[in-house]
């Protein structure tokens, strides 16, 4: 029997490789970018900046805009089909908002929620997300 090596995952092993199977993953894979394209053209996504570079995603759901009370907003009131965030000028992520959505619904007593610009005229409520959650955001199939 061989011997296990430290931080071995067998399931992270390739499987037995069958070129008809993967050139139809591959050819999903096309729909999906092409459908995401075409919805790129047409204007469906909102982009939010990383402004610290601290690796960490806000989402907003409700602002207080000239202390007239909390109105829903951000993710809560978006129309857009994609959600694009820029960690840095070069380097950002794309999520379908559908995503993001089953995500925080399914994580909220886990996130850690906070006032943004508190003390500001235009405060907004918001989740955040931590580079370890951003990863199993992007990964776990719960949230597909």
């Amino acid at each position: 029997m061989a011997e296990r090596t430290e931080g071995y995952v067998p399931s992270h092993d390739i499987k037995q490789f069958d070129f008809t199977k993967d050139l139809e993953f591959g050819h999903q894979g096309e729909e999906i970018v092409l459908q995401f394209l075409s919805d790129l053209s047409q204007g469906s996504f909102e982009v939010k900046y990383d402004r610290y570079r601290n690796g960490r995603i806000f989402v907003e759901y409700e602002q207080n805009p000239r202390n007239t009370g909390w109105k829903p907003s951000g993710i809560q009131v978006t129309q857009a089909k994609w959600w694009v965030y820029l960690f840095s000028p070069n380097a950002f992520v794309i999520i379908e908002v559908r995503r993001l959505k089953r995500y925080l619904k399914h994580n909220v007593t886990q996130l850690r929620q906070l006032v943004a610009a508190e003390h500001s005229d235009n405060p907004a409520k918001g989740f955040l997300i931590y580079p370890e959650q951003v990863k199993e955001l992007m990964s776990v199939s719960t949230y597909d």
